[in-house]
């Protein structure tokens, strides 16, 4: 999904006739969308005068592009840091965990809390949403939390509600839908949840994918989307400079793990850097 503020640089470029790259081209997890697109683009473009070409996709999908040969973009930014091992060493050498997030219900009037939204999906009072787990990461996260809260709470509900579910093709789909009432609730990261302007009901970190505490017991959930498998962890974003990237593409990295972790905090972020 390319903004039209992105759309607008890309016809640009091509009127202008550029035959090699003098920005930065990066390929970022759709729920950064307002993150990247109103906070730490415009600050590195204005500090350093090069252009970002920004790409907001679900992971997965960012993933399976680069990995078999249709984009080759400077950067990676992944909502699931574990998916760039799947491109060491070919295409990326390493990668910094560089966010932490966690899994909230957000909706706009809908009447739900901690204690009940399993039985509000259940009883279909409300329609609920979920990003498409084959694409997605917080897709298939959003049913690692149902798991785990089949868990605690002693119910087998999983299959019940995973039934019960209506899935949207990104995250930033989903929010819209909720923003605009036409699904009642959904699955979505905190800081998208902030960043809408959307109500939402915290998660027991039990089940909220949110505290490296619970790491052993995330591990519980697995969840099979085509051709892979996805094991329960604290939720980490990941980021990456690629083997076509410049030195352009290494600043904004550089810039991203410095100065931008202000500008992500400021949407509810936590950060970290610790490189794998």
């Amino acid at each position: 999904m390319v903004s039209r503020r992105n759309l607008m640089k890309l016809a640009v470029l091509s009127m202008a006739g550029c035959l090699q790259k003098s920005g930065v081209e990066v390929m970022f997890a759709a729920s950064l969308q307002r993150e990247m697109e109103d906070g730490v683009v415009p600050a590195f473009e204005q500090k350093t005068g090069i252009p970002v070409e920004a790409e907001a996709r679900g992971s997965v999908t960012i993933i399976n592009m680069v990995r078999d040969g249709y984009r080759k973009p400077d950067v990676i930014i992944s909502a699931d840091a574990d998916l760039l091992n799947e491109l060491k060493p070919d295409y990326v050498k390493n990668y910094a965990i560089f966010a932490s997030n966690s899994i909230v219900i957000a909706h706009t009037t809908a009447d739900i809390s901690e204690n009940t939204w399993i039985d509000d999906i259940l009883s279909e009072k409300y329609t609920f949403g979920i990003s498409d787990p084959a694409s997605d990461p917080l897709g298939y996260r959003s049913l690692m939390v149902i798991k785990l809260a089949e868990i605690v709470y002693g119910r087998k509900i999983y299959e019940d509600i995973r039934k019960k579910l209506l899935v949207f093709g990104l995250e930033t789909d989903l929010a819209a839908n909720i923003k605009a009432g036409t699904v009642d609730a959904g699955f979505l990261y905190r800081n998208m949840a902030r960043s809408h302007q959307l109500s939402f009901i915290t998660l027991p970190e039990q089940i909220d994918l949110s505290s490296p505490d619970y790491q052993e017991f995330y591990r519980k959930a697995v969840i099979k989307t085509e051709n892979r498998v996805h094991r329960g962890g604290a939720i980490l974003y990941g980021i990456a400079s690629t083997v076509w990237s410049g030195d352009n593409g290494k600043r904004f990295l550089d810039f991203i793990l410095g100065e931008g972790r202000k500008l992500l905090e400021k949407y509810g972020l936590k950060t970290m850097v610790r490189w794998y």
